[in-house]
């Protein structure tokens, strides 16, 4: 049997931003804001929350500002916390139209050893630079 991925879309705003959990995800909290009447007929408002994380490495890509209105569409993932609690998130794979990979950003090179001849070439070059200006 095929494995099903489920995806879910959230729309909000952005209530906190924590980008100091760890070094590969940046943590964004979306908060929700529905008004209705209690049966007094009194204004009442009831806010709820919910947390979603992305490669850190995208949020370059996108102007995170606390306060400012976020869509995102990704995976609902979960866990136990410390506490023994279950905690819910999604994995971010597109917010506001921008899509989030797993693929680095970065480009990766290979380090090589310079050699002799390696090392001359650049130093003359560098002593051309500085005779520029």
């Amino acid at each position: 049997m095929k494995e099903l991925v489920d995806y879910i879309r959230y729309h909000g705003y952005i209530a906190s931003i924590r980008d100091n959990v760890d070094k590969d995800y940046i943590w964004i909290d979306i908060g929700q804001k529905e008004t209705y009447k209690d049966k007094q007929g009194m204004d009442r408002i009831n806010l709820s929350f919910f947390s979603a994380r992305m490669y850190i490495e995208y949020s370059s890509k996108i102007d995170l500002i606390v306060g400012k209105d976020i869509y995102v569409q990704g995976i609902p993932k979960g866990y136990i916390d410390k506490n023994g609690l279950r905690q819910n998130y999604i994995h971010i794979l597109e917010i506001n139209g921008v899509e989030v990979s797993k693929e680095p950003t970065k480009e990766t090179i290979e380090k090589v050893p310079l050699d002799e001849e390696d090392k001359e070439f650049i130093k003359e070059w560098e002593e051309f630079i500085k005779s520029l200006g």
